[in-house]
């Protein structure tokens, strides 16, 4: 499933990411748990919190992101 498909305040773990080095220099690894902060309308970017830090992506990139969405228990 793409992370740009997530709603505002939803959790996710990132299974895959697009060969684009910038995203690994921006703290962008698989394995990590990522929050939506805030998602623009009308294919905006979609901003998420990995940690402490907050990232803003473009729905292109967004949309090449494969996540597994966080069990709740």
């Amino acid at each position: 499933m793409p992370l740009y498909t997530l709603k505002k305040k939803a959790s996710c773990t990132i299974k895959s990411l697009p060969a684009i080095k910038l995203l690994h220099s921006m703290g962008l690894r698989e394995g990590l748990p990522v929050s939506v902060v805030t998602k623009q309308p009308f294919g905006g970017p979609i901003v998420v919190q990995i940690g402490s830090r907050c990232i803003a992506l473009g729905k292109d990139i967004a949309e090449q992101i494969e996540i597994s969405l966080n069990e709740v228990y």
